[in-house]
């Protein structure tokens, strides 16, 4: 049985396929190539790295201003309590949507990479190389 992807998750999968060119289709970009999987992957490993990012940025955030908010509460500063609590509200809600912002990078790679999960810091396997034929492209740059 198939997963059902989230609505965000759908729309992030939408704008990688947007780059999901086929030659048979009559409606592709002007002379648009077949764009390979690993291509693919990478936009969503991409996505992955980038939203993981926002998440810890985010949570680092949140936790300075707790200790912030710690220290304030020692010194009995009331007003930098107010102010850090302020703070800490308007960052909340942010935290909650980059954690489904990520959730939903994560289901998108997993449907690109047949049902991997992504994880951080992961080496991808070196990939064997094979010769091509680049003459038509050296022209083209030459």
């Amino acid at each position: 049985m198939t997963k059902k992807l989230s609505t965000l998750a759908q729309l992030k999968l939408d704008v990688i396929n947007y780059h999901n060119h086929d030659m048979s289709n009559p409606d592709n970009k002007t002379g648009g190539l077949v764009v390979n999987d690993k291509f693919l992957i990478g936009l969503a490993r991409d996505a992955c790295y980038t939203s993981h990012n926002s998440l810890n940025f985010k949570r680092k955030q949140i936790a300075d201003s707790l200790a912030e908010y710690d220290i304030a509460a020692k010194e009995e500063n009331v007003y930098a309590m107010e102010r850090t609590e302020r703070w800490i509200e308007r960052l909340t809600p942010e935290l909650d949507e980059l954690v489904d912002r990520h959730n939903a990078d994560k289901e998108v790679y997993g449907v690109f990479s047949g049902g991997e999960t992504w994880l951080p810091n992961r080496k991808p396997a070196p990939a064997k190389a094979k010769p091509n034929n680049f003459s038509n492209l050296r022209k083209r740059v030459a």
